[in-house]
């Protein structure tokens, strides 16, 4: 699964969060973060925690078309 980089985006802006707090909050690595914040496939799970971390759907961020 990938992540859209713009509702990602936005949804950080929102929390006001940085990319070291969310994986922090989410518990996974930094690497990992980075990784779907590249649009790179993940795993569901990760998408899901980042998600958590920003008390969002986890539907609001990834990449439509998936």
């Amino acid at each position: 699964m990938k992540v859209c980089r713009k509702s990602l985006d936005l949804a950080m802006l929102r929390s006001c969060m940085n990319p070291k707090e969310i994986s922090n909050k989410a518990g996974i690595s930094y690497p990992a973060f980075k990784r779907a914040s590249n649009q790179e496939n993940v795993k569901p799970a990760t998408i899901g925690r980042i998600a958590k971390a920003l008390n969002i759907d986890p539907a609001e961020i990834i990449e439509k078309g998936e």
